[in-house]
């Protein structure tokens, strides 16, 4: 995946996570129970089946409601991995092929004719065609954005849900009122923690895998090929990604529920991106064997 490419997702997941973080307000989803009318319906058919699903769960476990949460990110997660495997693939062949692609673009340099551009545009192609790279395929992360919103709003809004809409009994509003939203300090899972326990958590994840997941494996770092515009966009990409860190860990401190959310996922998600290193760091090695 190119930088530019890399900086435009991370870009469009800050405004994500800005829209996450949602405002006060009777109107906004975030702040309402699930089941109440409004926002988009499909989404909010995800949400409902998701809420009821981590509802049935924490009743299995005792009433727990951390138990279901933990459970269902987990699930979620595990969901979400052939996709996140699909798109980390990707991502590694791009890095594999851009020695080729900056050949290329070295070629082409000055030729801004048709003919130059044609050729350019062919030899690309084969490049990508060579590595087994599809163009498209830095669309695969937001695939996984629905279930990821959906999940979100659950977490939020879950220990929202009375049964109730201002005081008022309403239909179709969950009741999950006798749910426990204890969680081992944390009195309620739907307030702040006082501790600040799990935020920290998040921010400390979050930034660990951020490092690591920008830490090119060996065999793919073509320090040779790297210039000036690609140093530069790896400092813009890394501002933003502890940019993103902050953010996280400012919405994160309110809702002690979302904190455990994203250390849980944090956590997968490192393991994903360590076992999806081993198994391309494997191939590669084997790929080197036959040649």
């Amino acid at each position: 995946m190119k930088k530019s490419t890399r900086i435009q997702l991370i870009t469009i997941t800050l405004i994500l996570v800005v829209l996450l973080s949602g405002c006060s307000g009777t109107t906004n989803m975030y702040s309402s129970p699930v089941g109440i009318d409004g926002g988009v319906g499909w989404v909010q058919w995800i949400v409902e089946g998701i809420a009821d699903f981590t509802y049935w769960i924490s009743m299995k476990a005792g009433g727990h409601y951390f138990v279901g949460l933990i459970i269902v990110t987990l699930i979620v997660r595990t969901i979400g991995w052939p996709i996140y495997a699909k798109s980390n693939a990707m991502t590694t062949n791009m890095q594999q092929a851009q020695p080729d692609l900056d050949k290329i673009k070295e070629k082409y340099q000055n030729k801004n004719d048709e003919t130059s551009q044609k050729k350019m545009q062919a030899e690309t192609l084969e490049v990508y065609k060579k590595y087994k790279i599809n163009p498209l395929g830095c669309l695969l992360p937001f695939l996984q954005m629905p279930i990821f919103i959906a999940m979100y709003q659950v977490v939020r809004r879950i220990p929202l849900s009375n049964g109730m809409v201002d005081g008022v009994i309403t239909d179709g509003v969950r009741d999950f009122s006798n749910l426990d939203y204890s969680f081992l300090w944390i009195s309620d899972l739907g307030g702040p923690d006082q501790f600040y326990i799990l935020p920290i958590l998040v921010g400390i994840l979050m930034f660990l895998y951020q490092r690591y997941s920008m830490k090119k494996p060996d065999y793919l770092n073509n320090k040779k090929y790297k210039s000036v515009q690609a140093s530069q966009s790896e400092k813009s990409m890394k501002m933003m990604s502890y940019f993103m860190v902050v953010m996280l860990v400012w919405i994160a401190k309110d809702v002690s529920g979302i904190a455990l959310y994203w250390v849980i996922g944090n956590a997968y998600q490192f393991l994903q991106t360590y076992l999806n290193r081993k198994s391309s760091l494997k191939k590669h090695e084997n790929e080197k064997e036959i040649i």
